[in-house]
């Protein structure tokens, strides 16, 4: 096997094996998070998509709780997610198999967050609450998946 297969692979289980965290402990913290971009990949290409989908998604992460959520379009989906972080590293992946809310015959949706979680001086909005920086991963499929990213309204929790 070539040089960077085993590198990247080890990267993988380095990550997986810091552990699911249950929640992340004692970080009663909610994240509230809208894009800027958005990508609809196909395993050929990603095309970067038209402007009007801000309205429309959202993603969250309850950290005392563990659960996960987004709204993608016509409905909103949420359960418990499976959390992965580095120890060395400020960023951690919340990962779950979301059940719809509003229309409960429709498919679950499998969604990726990555946040990262421990800038040193924090982005603030105009509200003066934390930003912080995310990626989404969802609509994983034969024909391909969509990546969202942008900012995150950080609150603590009571």
């Amino acid at each position: 096997m070539g040089g960077a297969r085993p590198h990247c692979r080890s990267c993988c289980c380095a990550l997986l094996l810091s552990g699911p965290a249950a929640v992340l402990a004692g970080d009663g913290r909610e994240y509230r998070c809208t894009p800027d971009v958005k990508y609809e990949c196909t395993r050929n290409q990603c095309e970067k998509t038209a402007d009007d989908f801000q309205q429309v998604e959202s993603f969250g992460f309850n950290s005392k709780t563990g659960e996960l959520s987004a709204c993608l379009w016509t409905n909103c989906y949420a359960a418990g997610a499976t959390v992965f972080r580095n120890a060395t590293s400020a960023r951690f992946i919340a990962m779950g198999r979301l059940m719809p809310k509003a229309h409960p015959g429709n498919e679950p949706v499998i969604v990726s967050l990555t946040i990262d979680a421990g800038d040193p001086r924090p982005i603030r909005d105009t509200m003066d609450k934390e930003l912080r920086s995310f990626t989404a991963v969802w609509g994983y499929g034969r024909k391909g998946l969509s990546l969202d990213m942008g900012r995150c309204k950080l609150e603590k929790l009571p």
